[in-house]
């Protein structure tokens, strides 16, 4: 869990047992992420974004944070035949370990790879995306939000990581909750998108680009 409870821990679990990996190789870099305290969107999310790729048909996707590759992986197989997810990632062993993961599932052919600071990978290609999904630096939020308005398409989904930032949100004013808080802001009153807020694990906001 989180370091706050935002929802019965019972019911949680139930939901992390009903909703878990049932992919072996997903399940393994669940295992994996989990292990090593890496800040993974977990298998409930997971479900959530393979939804939601296959609901608006998405062939293009755009990760701006990709660790180790396990939202990518959930997005590549969403994606099928022909679809590709652009991941960026700051740091070499990440890609390669995520490299390595796709490699084993036949899906290398879904995947680029960038490495480096994520907003600076992205300019890189013009779009336009299906789906963008950020999980950068939190202070980096609201930048995020200029990389969506050039390369998203409308009908598109804007996803960001997060936006109850562990409950941090309530009572901390540091910069990575100010910016998160910020950011949850602009998106609610911009009219270029329509926005909820989901609490799910550490909060998804979902957006979609309606102009």
């Amino acid at each position: 869990m989180t370091e706050f409870e935002i929802i019965n821990p019972q019911i949680y679990d139930y939901l992390e047992k009903t909703l878990a990996e049932t992919d072996p190789l997903l399940r393994e870099m669940g295992e994996y992420g989990r292990a090593q305290g890496f800040p993974i969107i977990g298998a409930q999310v997971g479900r959530m974004f393979d939804f939601l790729a296959r609901a608006i048909q998405a062939k293009q996707i755009l990760e701006l944070g990709s660790g180790f590759g396990y939202s990518a992986m959930w997005f590549a197989r969403a994606v099928g035949h022909g679809g590709r997810v652009v991941m960026t990632e700051g740091k070499l062993s990440n890609v390669e370990r995520a490299r390595a993961y796709f490699t084993r599932a036949g899906l290398l052919d879904r995947v680029e790879f960038n490495v480096g600071d994520a907003l600076e990978s992205a300019k890189r290609y013009a779009g336009p995306f299906d789906l963008i999904f950020c999980d950068i630096e939190k202070q980096d939020y609201p930048k995020a939000l200029d990389v969506a308005r050039a390369k998203l398409r409308i009908g598109g989904i804007l996803l960001y990581d997060n936006m109850l930032w562990h409950g941090r949100i309530l009572n901390q004013t540091d910069a990575a909750t100010r910016a998160v808080l910020e950011t949850t802001h602009q998106l609610m009153q911009d009219e270029t998108f329509v926005t909820t807020l989901l609490p799910l694990n550490d909060g998804q906001t979902v957006s979609l680009r309606v102009k």
